[in-house]
């Protein structure tokens, strides 16, 4: 997909710029005007094509019932500022919904539970193999143990991404 020239975006800012766009959110409707465009581009319209169109569905009533939703959505006051996360505020002025926000907040979940599976996948093979050479097998032994541990981490990570599912689908609803 072709990309806009500086020319171009700087074409982008103006149309918003005349429609009472803050500076705040300027960068972020640019970026969505500009995703429209480069949309249009690919669909085979040429640029001033594109932008005749774009501008038409940006007029003032739709960029201020954007501007509206973002100030609402995603502006904090200082009090929540102090108690935010780094999270919270790398994202202040953007679209939580798209998706990137979800994976920033549970990374440390997911890593964990990899981390956890990982070493236990590799305590099991160990045992697997151990029981395999010896050609026999006791649950009282150390390789037992290996196997034990690593069923009951296997366990645990596969219990804790269950219920953080289902805490998230309870959150969504």
């Amino acid at each position: 997909m072709e990309k806009l020239s500086d020319e171009q975006v700087a074409l982008l800012r103006q149309h918003l710029l005349t429609t009472g766009t803050s500076d705040a959110l300027i960068n972020e409707l640019i970026d969505h005007l500009a995703c429209e465009v480069e949309r249009y581009i690919w669909l085979g319209l040429p640029f001033d094509r594109a932008l005749e169109t774009v501008t038409e569905q940006a007029t003032h009533k739709a960029v201020r019932h954007l501007r509206e939703t973002y100030q609402v959505e995603l502006t904090m006051s200082d009090e929540q500022l102090q108690q935010a996360s780094l999270d919270d505020i790398v994202f202040q002025f953007r679209n939580k919904a798209y998706g990137a926000y979800d994976l920033r907040q549970s990374y440390r979940l997911a890593m964990r539970n990899a981390i956890i599976m990982g070493i236990s996948f590799c305590l099991m093979l160990v045992a697997i193999l151990d029981g395999i050479n010896r050609k026999e097998w006791s649950y009282i032994s150390l390789t037992g143990l290996a196997w034990i541990l690593g069923v009951a981490g296997m366990t645990y990570a596969g219990v804790s991404w269950y219920l953080a599912r289902i805490r998230e689908q309870q959150y969504s609803v």
